[in-house]
């Protein structure tokens, strides 16, 4: 039985939608060590992973076990951070044969990166892949990678006609989209390059400050205070409520830390019957 799983490897965390089941841990990656002491942190969204002798520690058990603990802060997604994210999350859905609808910000949705993510995951072995997780063996075929827009999926958690924007807030960037009638409009559609988790001259920028530079932002490219908007991530109620005063129609998501992941799916569904 083939299986879909939406997966958002986001920058502060790991979301999954999966056959009505979400699930999320941090997006944290570190080498592995040896230890004497041996804590089992799976309840905590803590694991070990070892792929093709590559061992890692992921999620509370880097926090905490690691010399050298790291989130994905970076630009590119095709990383070997995030094969051992992705690798993690496909282990915890329990699923052996799965088609994954994953996405990349509308910046970097160019044929470049989109295949650089789906080679990424396929690996060396044409997506077969043999790997242990916390000592558990998993044998992982996967048949295909689907790449969406991040931010435009989050709308397809909860479609709805008209003109409808979206704000997708990350730790690293905010995405923006435009849908008119579901189907994006692009020139109204971008990247911010900023997030919750960016700094300024070393200090976290306040939510506040962040909700007004997003509708500075958006204000400039002709975004309207009578505009629907949409908000996304795991901080969208309370940016909904301060972006009010800029967008008085603004509103989280009915499910807005995972709203990605159950567009990823649901566009995956749809497309596999």
């Amino acid at each position: 039985m083939v299986s879909i799983v939406g997966l958002d490897v986001g920058r502060n965390g790991v979301k999954v939608c999966a056959e009505g089941r979400l699930f999320t841990f941090p997006s944290i990656v570190g080498d592995w060590n040896e230890r004497k002491l041996v804590t089992d942190y799976s309840d905590r969204g803590g694991y070990e992973i070892d792929v093709q002798s590559a061992r890692k520690f992921i999620g509370t058990l880097a926090e905490n076990e690691s010399i050298n603990p790291r989130h994905m802060l970076i630009d590119n997604k095709a990383t070997d951070e995030a094969k051992f994210l992705a690798l993690t999350a496909l282990h915890l859905t329990g699923f052996t044969d799965v088609i994954v609808v994953t996405g990349l910000p509308v910046e970097q949705h160019v044929t470049e990166q989109k295949k650089a993510f789906r080679d990424l995951l396929f690996g060396q072995r044409g997506g077969m892949w043999d790997f242990n997780v916390n000592g558990e063996r998993r044998l992982l075929r996967i048949l295909d990678v689907k790449i969406a827009v991040e931010g435009g999926a989050a709308f397809w958690s909860a479609p709805q006609d008209g003109l409808v924007r979206l704000i997708d807030a990350g730790s690293k960037t905010v995405n923006y989209v435009t849908m008119k009638d579901r189907r994006y409009i692009y020139r109204d559609s971008g990247t911010l390059s900023f997030g919750l988790n960016t700094k300024r001259k070393w200090q976290e920028l306040p939510i506040e400050d962040f909700a007004a530079q997003i509708a500075g932002e958006l204000g400039a490219i002709k975004w309207s205070a009578k505009d629907a908007v949409l908000v996304s991530g795991g901080r969208a109620n309370e940016l909904a409520g301060l972006l009010r005063q800029y967008f008085p129609l603004a509103a989280a998501l009915p499910e807005p830390l995972y709203a990605n992941a159950i567009g990823y799916y649901r566009a995956g569904r749809s497309t596999v019957k």
